[in-house]
């Protein structure tokens, strides 16, 4: 697998956004967490969870992967939780957490929150997760359209988050890709400012140009008036297993 990221801050003070994408080639998984709370509490929220989850997955236990994944993200929860109730500066605070297990073949994900991940085939980019937000449950209601939802003043209300409560459901994905394919795993401060042929023209980037693709996509989204923090990470399958 082939990586870029690039998190930035943007017109706000501080990043509360996390990404992590390995380094040291020994395990396929990618991630992206966008805190929520007052001053540090998110970006300690959404650090934390990212930590946890990819401390968990580097364990050698005798779960599948898709059970593993699972567990990390309720392992992420429980460290949230606990430590916010462990000063009044972190009471409340909790983060959105998109990750995603990879092999030639398939890639498992989980999500928590509205950070989304994108499928793209080459031809057609897919949304795998699904917003757990006000407005989306809304819009799967019919009461807004998927266009009001994008530009709805509460659509920054999400319905779920790691490390708000004791225990979180959590969605898992399990879906099939290809060498050439590519994942968009990205926090709202992105996609609620690039519409979808923006993201699809990005992605059509050659494996060479994945960090300058990854960059421009984030600048772009800044460009295009950004009031959150911006957060991407773009998974290359150029066709290897780890391990």
């Amino acid at each position: 697998m082939i990586y870029a990221a690039k998190t930035i801050a943007g017109i706000r003070p501080q990043n509360q956004d996390a990404v992590f994408i390995p380094e040291d080639g020994l395990l396929a998984i990618a991630a992206v967490a966008d805190g929520m709370g007052g001053h540090n509490a998110g970006d300690f929220a959404s650090a934390l969870a990212i930590k946890t989850l990819v401390g968990y997955m580097r364990q050698s236990t005798p779960e599948s992967v898709r059970e593993k994944l699972i567990n990390a993200v309720n392992m992420a929860n429980s460290a949230v939780y606990a430590m916010s109730l462990t000063d009044d500066a972190y009471m409340g605070m909790g983060t959105t957490l998109v990750a995603a297990v990879l092999d030639k073949d398939r890639f498992i994900a989980v999500n928590v929150g509205d950070s989304r991940l994108y499928h793209f085939n080459g031809t057609e980019l897919k949304q795998i997760t699904e917003d757990h937000s006000y407005v989306a449950q809304l819009a799967a209601l019919g009461y807004i359209t998927k266009e009001e939802a994008a530009r709805h003043p509460q659509r920054n209300i999400i319905t779920r988050a790691v490390g708000t409560r004791p225990v979180e459901r959590v969605d898992i994905f399990e879906c099939a890709w290809k060498r050439g394919d590519k994942l968009l795993i990205c926090t709202d401060g992105l996609y609620g400012e690039l519409d979808i042929n923006l993201l699809t023209a990005a992605l059509g980037c050659s494996a060479e140009e994945l960090q300058s693709a990854c960059s421009s996509l984030v600048d772009m989204a800044l460009q295009a008036g950004s009031r959150d923090n911006i957060s991407a990470v773009i998974v290359y399958n150029d066709g290897e297993n780890i391990g």
